[in-house]
């Protein structure tokens, strides 16, 4: 896998920045937590409510990381539970984050279709964006990881700008009353439901091996979720005192919606470009990410050393998928449906799975040491 645990070894902070975009970009796209319960003025308090599910609910996938931090998940899952188990669970992850390269994809090139390039056929859009992330995933782990230490600040950076550049079409009082609204049920499952669609978190039980300080694996992991939701928080709260509560729950894009009311000066127009060439770079880093650790996760799965040879087979069947998908029925328009299977599949992976082989860990422990 290109030498992929010798020389592929990254810094704390690059993994940090990685997963905290893969996270940050969902939000910065169409922000989910707007409808998501109690879906009214108290969802910063659902963000916050959230941070420790994420990290109970990760915690069995932390440990094994911990304890197999030579490792990756796919690794470390089938010497746990046998060659033949774990060579079908290998093969889910591997589908799991095929999933979620075929979803992002597909809701990318369904946004520039629809707003930019509506002349231009699906295929041409996708073609376009795939080969620029076959190119940074072929040059693997290391290049992505400091190409994170570049773009993710640029993102980050657009953001605030917004953020600050949209000061005079905020009123805060859309958040008042707190709590007047909702009900603790409500903003727990609200909370449980973000957690679980943390699915980023995968990223690092693959990424633990090439990690040049592994004890810092759990300051990776706390630090990655909050910083993640705080951000998001930031999103939320702009965007909701920009547009208002109801506004913001039912337009497509919200952060989006929110930048084009921004009018700097009368020589500065569309100053929201800056916003898009954000999102693009964002939603590319992430494709060329996802891309690159489902070749891995199949490589490894069927125990070949290297995954540059099935980086191109695998774009080849998003591109295959993007345009069934896309030229059937909209992603967008199936939101609810979406987020249902990301929910079942992301408790699967990121909890249930790990949870049943960390318990059949502690009964083979002796044995695999």
């Amino acid at each position: 896998m290109d030498n992929f645990k010798n020389i592929n070894k990254i810094s704390s902070y690059q993994v940090i920045l990685l997963v905290i975009i893969y996270r940050v970009i969902i939000a910065f796209t169409y922000l989910p937590i707007m409808n998501t319960p109690p879906g009214n003025q108290d969802i910063w308090i659902t963000l916050l409510l959230s941070i420790p599910y994420t990290i109970i609910l990760g915690l069995p996938m932390l440990y094994l990381s911990n304890k197999f931090n030579d490792l990756t998940i796919i690794e470390y899952t089938e010497k746990i539970l046998g060659k033949v188990i774990g060579k079908i669970i290998g093969l889910y992850y591997t589908g799991f984050l095929l999933m979620f390269c075929i979803v992002i994809v597909a809701t990318l090139v369904e946004i520039l279709n629809t707003t930019m390039f509506i002349e231009t056929p699906t295929w041409a859009t996708t073609i376009i964006m795939l080969l620029t992330c076959i190119y940074i995933s072929y040059k693997g782990l290391e290049p992505i990881a400091r190409g994170a230490e570049i773009f993710v600040p640029f993102i980050l950076g657009v953001i605030l700008l917004f953020m600050v550049l949209g000061y005079n079409n905020y009123d805060f009082t859309v958040l008042l009353p707190v709590l007047r609204d909702s009900t603790f049920k409500e903003l727990n499952i609200g909370a449980l439901d973000r957690s679980i669609k943390f699915s980023d978190i995968i990223i690092l039980a693959m990424i633990t091996p090439n990690l040049k300080r592994k004890k810092d694996l759990n300051k990776i992991y706390i630090k990655s979720i909050i910083y993640s939701v705080i951000i998001v928080l930031l999103l939320a709260i702009t965007t909701q005192a920009a547009l208002g509560i109801e506004y913001a729950k039912h337009t497509i894009f919200p952060f989006f919606t929110f930048n084009r009311l921004i009018d700097l000066f009368d020589f500065i127009q569309r100053i929201d470009v800056l916003s898009v060439v954000a999102w693009i770079t964002g939603n590319v880093g992430k494709i060329a990410g996802y891309l690159y650790f489902t070749t891995v996760a199949f490589s490894q799965t069927i125990n070949r050393q290297k995954n540059q040879p099935y980086i191109i087979p695998i774009a080849i069947i998003i591109l295959i998928a993007t345009v069934l998908i896309k030229d059937r029925r909209s992603l967008l328009g199936i939101g609810e449906v979406l987020q249902g299977t990301i929910l079942v599949t992301s408790t699967i992976t990121i909890f249930v799975i790990p949870l049943f082989t960390l318990i059949v860990y502690f009964f083979r422990r002796k044995s695999l040491k």
